[in-house]
């Protein structure tokens, strides 16, 4: 069993994991369309991190 200072890491760096990802896909889209710098590459990882950060905060979320 986890202790709760290990929870709280856990719960902090999905959150920061989740911020980071919407950054930069956001960074992505906007290059993508507003600049018309497209980045295809950049922009498919980005979206599928996106994805995976919340679905991974997800998951956490209904564990605990």
């Amino acid at each position: 069993m986890k202790t709760q200072s290990a929870f709280s890491k856990q719960n902090s760096f999905n959150f920061i994991f989740v911020i980071l990802t919407s950054a930069g896909f956001g960074y992505a889209l906007v290059n993508q369309f507003l600049l018309d710098k497209p980045n295809l590459g950049f922009l498919v990882q980005m979206a599928f991190l996106s994805i995976a950060s919340v679905a991974s905060w997800q998951r956490n979320k209904k564990r605990n």
